[in-house]
């Protein structure tokens, strides 16, 4: 793959940081799209040489083997569809949608195009997560029988210098936080514990922090394994967390995504495991690095649209 053919769709908060780190790998020859201009020159400043403002254009002009989607939710499915028939591999941030509508038409498209495409799973590229996985699958601290898993962060100072409100996050469309955070915790459950055999959700505030959708909800699951999974979300905690914990047969492990720290305890002991040194970014540059090492050496990436559509499905039918 030539280093000159990436368009990345999207340029907020997230396009932003994969512009970032695709300068940092050494992609030079960028080509941004974003409807806003304002936003367009900021990734100028970047250093990225061409920006667009219609999509279509960018890919008819730019030609790119590889294209990232970064758009709000609802957009996701149009702009990777155009992107397949312009003949390049996607990469589609999480969620792949707001609803099931194309998604089988893309996967019939990708498979036809023989394109890779993937849709973002950070987490699972996170250190602390590979030693927790890792420990699980060798049982080293007992069969796990359940998982606890807390995920807020107070929406309206989420994004410095944007206002919330505008936020897909905050959104009708793909906005709520089942959709938002609950798409990663589905995604990493599964992987951990396997597919979903029942589910039930509890939704809870709406408007408390200006959104459209619910700003609470729990959410219980059990897994074919026969681990029983809960999950606590919200936009409205002032003090953010994301933590996983794991209850075993002997003991508790817990992750810290936030700060990537991972310990076991029970009784008699506390033991440290993992802890991150650097910060929270190289979990990114480790996907964007995985989904082009996939291209490379055509491999099947951690997070490929079957994966993704069940993870939308499931949050779907709760």
């Amino acid at each position: 793959m030539k280093r000159s053919t990436i368009l990345i769709v999207g340029a907020g908060s997230i396009g932003t940081r994969h512009i970032r780190n695709l300068l940092s790998l050494g992609y030079r020859n960028l080509t941004v799209c974003d409807p806003s201009k304002e936003k367009t020159a900021e990734v100028s400043r970047l250093g990225v040489l061409q920006t667009y403002t219609d999509v279509r254009k960018a890919l008819e002009t730019e030609r790119p083997d590889v294209v990232f989607i970064c758009t709000p939710t609802h957009l996701h499915i149009p702009s990777a569809t155009l992107a397949l028939n312009f003949g390049a591999h996607v990469f589609i941030e999480k969620p792949i949608s707001h609803s099931v509508r194309g998604i089988d038409a893309l996967l019939k498209k990708a498979g036809k195009k023989k394109k890779v495409v993937m849709v973002a799973c950070n987490f699972r590229f996170s250190k602390g997560f590979q030693e927790l996985e890792k420990v699980l699958r060798k049982n080293t601290f007992g069969s796990p029988l359940l998982c606890r898993v807390a995920v807020g962060y107070y929406l309206p100072t989420a994004r410095k210098g944007v206002s919330h409100t505008h936020t897909y996050a905050a959104g009708i469309k793909g906005g709520g936080v089942v959709l938002d955070s609950g798409a990663h915790v589905v995604d990493y459950l599964t992987e951990l514990f396997g597919k979903i055999k029942e589910g039930k959700v509890v939704k809870g505030t709406i408007h408390t922090v200006g959104t459209a959708r619910e700003e609470t909800a729990a959410l219980f699951f059990r897994h074919v394994s026969g681990v029983l999974s809960s999950i606590v979300l919200d936009y409205v905690s002032r003090k953010p967390i994301h933590r996983i914990e794991v209850v075993t047969n002997t003991g508790t492990l817990a992750l810290d995504l936030k700060a990537d720290i991972l310990t076991y305890e029970n009784e008699k002991e506390t033991k440290l495991l993992y802890e991150r040194n650097g910060d929270s970014n190289a979990m990114f540059c480790e996907e964007v690095k995985h989904f082009l090492k996939c291209i490379k050496n055509g491999l099947k990436p951690k997070q490929d649209i079957a994966i993704a559509a069940e993870t939308l499905k499931t949050l779907l039918r709760l």
